[in-house]
């Protein structure tokens, strides 16, 4: 048998063999060394005066896209000078692994994944993503989140400008000022320096104060009297309840921030499983004490940045007022407003979405807020 690594001396004026066996043997040989190999990439190269001739059997062409045959030297003369031709085949992208089918790259929200079948997708996959057979599905890592990390994700965003006459992030709107988006929070030190603060924790026993990030992860696990204090530290206040519902409605007094329909997905305002049984992988009732795990707004297709909605916005400019988070107002028997990204229909629907079940100390995965504000002229 051929060895590769191995030069064999042939006799004097070996009887010549038609170049189409001597293409074919090599393929074969070159095969069974590449699946000894157990390498994605190799290329390799013989003498095609390596191949036994002893009484061989007559083959036919073969075509091997990957084989090249040089003849440069060869003139199938019965001459000693035929032994410099040489076959060499590239068996590059030849693994082992020959029934894996990895397709092109995928994006599943904001992680980005391949299109392979799903039987084969060690993740998790989503459909609808890449071209092909329903069974070629976007393969994501699986999600993983450590509940006692503090993530930072808001870290260099800057406060829009003010729209109207109204303080840096906010917009006028009928005689008073709201906030574009959703409120953060940064925590006010000791020195009165500001420094980002989780959108996933909750700030019992710091001073903290809202601010207005375009791109952010909304502050949510908040209380009404803490979202009270960041307002007023902040020089703002929460808002009245008839503030919020006219800036949600718009001077049209719609039932959703943009018209009359609904239009399902154009706000974070539905979502199929309920992040407490995907997170604990259960419905038990226990689950229900629960809502205070940072995990939950970190699940993928759960809490949405501020403005990644762009058709979520009021007659004034206000967005993401209708879901992703509820928000406090200013009722101090405690309300929240709008929906978050589970519902925004069961107490009512989109901007008259009402929550009153809570007093203001309540807080969980699901509460945020935004200010208002007198305007500045």
């Amino acid at each position: 048998m051929f060895d590769p690594g191995q030069t064999q001396t042939m006799p004097s004026k070996p009887k010549p063999l038609p170049l189409c066996y001597l293409a074919a043997s090599a393929c074969l040989t070159v095969l069974a060394s590449a699946c000894q190999m157990n390498t994605p990439s190799a290329q390799i190269t013989m003498d095609i005066h390596d191949v036994q001739t002893t009484d061989a059997p007559a083959m036919q062409p073969i075509a091997d896209a990957d084989a090249t045959v040089d003849t440069a030297a060869t003139t199938e003369t019965d001459t000693e000078d035929s032994a410099d031709s040489s076959i060499t085949l590239d068996l590059v992208d030849i693994s082992p692994d020959t029934d894996a089918a990895i397709g092109p790259p995928c994006l599943a929200g904001t992680t980005t994944g391949l299109c392979e079948p799903v039987s084969q997708c060690n993740g998790k996959a989503v459909p609808g993503l890449c071209p092909g057979p329903a069974d070629i599905q976007c393969c994501v890592a699986p999600w993983t989140c450590d509940p006692k990390a503090v993530p930072q994700p808001n870290v260099g965003l800057s406060t829009p400008p003010a729209i109207g006459y109204c303080p840096a992030g906010m917009l006028a709107v009928a005689g008073f000022c709201i906030d574009r988006f959703e409120a953060s929070l940064v925590e006010v030190t000791a020195s009165g320096a500001t420094q980002p603060w989780s959108p996933y924790w909750n700030p019992a026993g710091h001073k903290v104060k809202a601010t207005v990030l375009q791109g952010a992860v909304p502050q949510a696990y908040i209380s009404g009297t803490q979202a009270k204090a960041a307002c007023e530290a902040a020089g703002k206040r929460l808002c009245t309840d008839t503030e919020w519902l006219r800036a949600c409605q718009g001077p049209a007094k719609y039932t959703y921030p943009y018209g009359n329909q609904l239009q399902l997905g154009v706000c974070n305002d539905h979502r199929n499983v309920h992040p407490a049984i995907e997170l604990y992988a259960t419905a038990a009732s226990w689950i229900w004490s629960a809502l205070d795990n940072p995990c939950l707004d970190q699940l993928p297709e759960s809490l949405a940045a501020t403005g990644s909605h762009p058709g979520c916005v009021t007659a004034e400019g206000a967005e993401d007022m209708m879901g992703n988070l509820h928000e406090w107002t200013a009722d101090p028997a405690g309300t929240f407003r709008g929906g978050y990204y589970v519902d925004t229909k069961l107490n009512g629907p989109g901007c008259l979405y009402v929550t009153t079940a809570h007093d203001m100390g309540h807080w969980d995965y699901s509460t945020g807020f935004r200010c208002c504000a007198d305007t500045t002229n």
